[in-house]
This record gives structure tokens, C-alpha cells and sequence, in this order.
């Protein structure tokens, strides 16, 4: 396993397990370089995993990052056809 994608998988189970951490924050849990887990939350974003929400309590700005809820990740057809089977 290259290790991008290994980076990115660790990466995306943190935020799963911490939503609305910042990428500092994740850095130092995770003993990683914020520049590595700057470049894995965009791959993510990329690939529609996490999103972010930003944050102002003071004049600095928190990048907060939060994952995909899974029922967003389904094709809209699918969605539609779980809804009538739920009801």
C-alpha cells in the first residue's frame, strides 16, 4: 500500500471518529506533519468523503473538517428506491 493512501485512510478514520477537529489538532494526535494531513483531507474533499465548516471565535479562522453522513454517498436512484422501502 503506497503510503498517500495509507495516510489518507488513517486520516479519514480520525475525522470519522473526531468530527469538527481541526487540522492542527489532527496533526498532533496523529504525530503527523500538517503539510501530510493538509494534503489527505484534500484528497478527501476531492473525493467527497469529509467536508469543512469554518469557525471564528477571535480574529483567527478554524478550518473544522466533518465526514460525509453515508446516505449523501449513495446515487440518488438508490436513495429513492430505500425511501420507498422504508415507508
Amino acid at each position: 500500500m503506497p503510503k498517500e493512501s495509507y495516510t489518507v485512510e488513517v486520516v479519514y478514520g480520525f475525522v470519522c471518529r473526531h468530527p469538527g477537529i481541526c487540522t492542527y489538532e489532527i496533526s498532533k494526535k496523529l504525530k503527523m506533519t500538517g503539510g501530510r494531513v493538509r494534503y489527505a483531507l484534500t484528497k478527501l474533499k476531492e473525493m467527497g468523503l469529509v467536508k469543512f465548516k469554518f469557525e471564528r471565535n477571535n480574529p483567527r479562522i478554524k478550518k473544522l473538517t466533518y465526514p460525509v453522513e453515508a446516505w449523501s454517498l449513495l446515487q440518488r436512484e438508490v436513495r429513492v428506491e430505500l425511501r420507498k422501502r422504508i415507508k
